[in-house]
């Protein structure tokens, strides 16, 4: 049972551009028949008792003996409701358009020109799943989210910052520093060079190196019928290399500060951490209940749905590189001679291949950073890329954006993503 309010401003000049509000209430019900399932779904004013017959017909209309069957869901009863300072669904709409408008002066202000964009979003989500099991949670979300936008007048490059948390308005407040650090980046776009082939000597910040996890490694993870998954086939094996054995890959659902996270997910299986890559060896792959059964796993908290109308399946939560010892300071002179990667305009993979693209880089000669670049993108297999990482830094940092992640098409899921510096030597990755 889900109950939702959101809210989303953009500002592009002197006005809001775009203002929307959705307030909605619903419930899922699903059915195990004979192996086969059945749902159904509707709006909360329907009899709860009603959608469940509905979906016994439907798993019973599929008819014979289906191959779907579960691990062992715990039972639990937990109410989960952290406490937000400015409750998003309380904090007065006149309050956001105000900083809104106040970023947008700002912005504009400090970058002489440039096109800027102000961004927000929030929402208040309360779910409850019960279970035959025994289970019986309820957990409140709490999301407040923000994107800054300066398009250099001059050479057209787009200097970004977004931001997000598990929090209300309080978020939003007093982000001056992150304006000045769009206005600074936007000014020195102005002389950025274009991007060099990257060869194989790299440099990846915190950003990059997380959009990576999540969205080149990160999704091939999810189990299921996902067909990034079920396209490496057996290559996505416990015990299976992976990476370079400075490599480690987490999902942790229980950073509570990031939107990513959650107390349990939508089949109220508890969140928790699980070890995908553990020195740059495959562990765990992330599991609901019924990808678990067929694996013959146990459930990892990765059942999530996009909402109501929605069944779950497996999807990451927080997902980051975990930290190693070496000191991000030290980095560029064990690189020498090669490109330093700042933050990230998207990534992507298919059936093994990955492309990514970073906002800006820095021709790194010497040990030194000397000229800045534009946008710079890499492209090569996966699992190549990941056994030519030399040496991953201590300075872990997690990150998410208002939006979130959407799959196959379907709606946005919040998700947390990070690593800390990670240098690679890799060949063939191309512009």
């Amino acid at each position: 049972m889900e109950s939702l309010s959101s809210m989303s401003m953009e500002q592009g000049g002197g006005t809001l551009s775009d203002i929307s509000c959705r307030v909605e209430t619903g419930i899922h019900a699903r059915v195990l028949e004979n192996g086969c399932w059945g749902s159904a779904s509707a709006s909360a004013d329907r009899d709860p008792g009603r959608l469940l017959e509905d979906a016994v017909r439907a798993a019973v209309t599929a008819g014979g003996s289906g191959s779907v069957k579960l691990a062992p869901a715990p039972a639990a009863r937990e109410d989960w409701r952290p406490r937000a300072i400015e409750p998003v669904e309380e904090a007065p709409v006149s309050d956001k358009a105000f900083l809104c408008r106040r970023y947008m002066e700002l912005l504009g202000a400090e970058t002489s020109g440039a096109a800027c964009r102000v961004g927000y979003r929030d929402f208040r989500r309360l779910k409850a799943v019960i279970s035959s099991a025994g289970c019986d949670v309820s957990e409140e979300e709490q999301f407040c989210g923000f994107r800054f936008d300066a398009v250099s007048r001059s050479t057209g490059l787009r200097a970004t910052r977004e931001r997000a948390g598990r929090a209300g308005l309080e978020f939003f407040r007093s982000r001056e520093d992150i304006v000045s650090e769009v206005a600074e980046e936007c000014s020195a776009l102005d002389s950025a060079v274009p991007a060099p082939a990257p060869g194989g000597r790299l440099l990846l910040d915190p950003e990059i190196a997380g959009v990576f996890v999540h969205e080149v490694f990160g999704h091939l993870c999810e189990s299921g019928s996902h067909p990034l998954a079920s396209s490496l086939g057996g290559y996505l094996r416990r015990g299976s290399r992976m990476a370079s054995a400075c490599v480690s890959i987490v999902d942790d659902s229980t950073h509570f500060s990031m939107p990513g996270s959650c107390a349990f997910d939508d089949e109220g299986t508890a969140g928790g951490r699980t070890q995908i890559v553990s020195s740059g060896v495959l562990g765990s792959l992330l599991h609901t209940i019924e990808t678990a059964g067929c694996a013959g796993a146990s459930p990892t908290g990765n059942a999530r749905a996009v909402d109501y109308r929605s069944m779950p399946s497996a999807r990451m939560t927080c997902t980051y590189m975990a930290p190693g010892s070496m000191a991000a300071a030290s980095m560029p002179a064990m690189l020498s001679d090669g490109l330093y990667l700042v933050g990230a305009l998207g990534g992507s993979t298919d059936m093994g291949s990955f492309s990514l693209t970073s906002r800006l880089g820095w021709i790194v000669e010497s040990g030194r950073p000397t000229v800045l670049t534009g946008p710079v993108t890499l492209s090569g297999r996966v699992f190549d890329f990941l056994k030519s990482v030399q040496c991953v830094g201590a300075d872990l940092t997690l990150f998410s954006g208002p939006g979130g992640c959407s799959r196959s098409g379907d709606g946005l899921l919040p998700v947390s993503y990070g690593a800390p510096h990670t240098l690679v030597f890799a060949q063939g990755a191309g512009r």
